[in-house]
């Protein structure tokens, strides 16, 4: 009988001191979660709400990386001549020069004479059935002329330097003009040689041969 109270008190000690064990370890652990989550100041938490705020307001206002910048075409003539479209268009770059057959692009040209270009025309000056473009320039008062065919791609042409009699007295004011299918050069001259006036106006007429090459058709002095 004694040795059955005593067992039965171990054993209620045993219970006892398991409970108590399990008690302690989940005091514990509870202990351990509540120390992860450390309290901050409210103006430390203030802070770190705004430096995040400002970080993602910077990385929304980041621009993109800019791109190369591309040169927009105008486009200032076209003109059509038969089944040739001739078109001059101006960029950052210059002048540039395209010639269409159709719809397909048979010839360009960013020639620098064209650089300065303000007006066109299209012709068949030596009526060999390939028409061209006739380009004048201005330049500090000075007018330059280019002109292409449009055979076998683009077959640049240029008007002769005056020479000879035609130079004498050369007074500038020059203008360009076709008349009976003939490129006329105009200008002014002062005290020329050979002259019958001593001033006046002279006029110029060239004929465009096969070979694009120009030759004198007359000239001719006027008061």
């Amino acid at each position: 009988m004694q040795k059955s109270k005593t067992f039965i008190l171990i054993l209620f000690l045993f219970v006892v001191a398991l409970v108590g064990a399990l008690y302690w370890f989940e005091n514990q652990e509870s202990s351990i979660e509540e120390n992860e989550y450390i309290a901050l100041p409210d103006s430390l938490i203030q802070q770190i709400k705004t430096n995040d705020s400002l970080e993602k307001a910077e990385f929304l206002n980041v621009s993109p990386p800019k791109l190369h910048e591309t040169t927009s075409n105008e486009k200032f003539f076209e003109q059509k001549k038969e089944a040739y479209t001739f078109q001059l268009f101006r960029d950052s770059t210059g002048v540039k020069l395209v010639v269409l057959f159709g719809t397909q692009v048979i010839g360009e040209s960013h020639d620098k004479s064209l650089s300065n270009a303000n007006r066109a025309e299209t012709s068949d000056l030596n009526s060999d059935g390939y028409p061209e473009i006739l380009v004048y320039s201005k330049k500090n008062s000075k007018l330059t002329f280019i002109g292409f065919e449009a055979q076998n791609g683009l077959q640049k042409f240029v008007l002769p330097q005056l020479m000879g009699r035609q130079s004498f007295g050369y007074a500038g004011q020059d203008t360009l003009f076709i008349e009976n299918n003939n490129l006329v050069r105009r200008f002014q001259f002062r005290n020329a040689q050979f002259s019958a006036f001593p001033s006046g106006t002279r006029t110029c007429e060239y004929a465009l041969g096969h070979d694009l090459r120009f030759t004198m058709v007359r000239t001719l002095d006027t008061e």
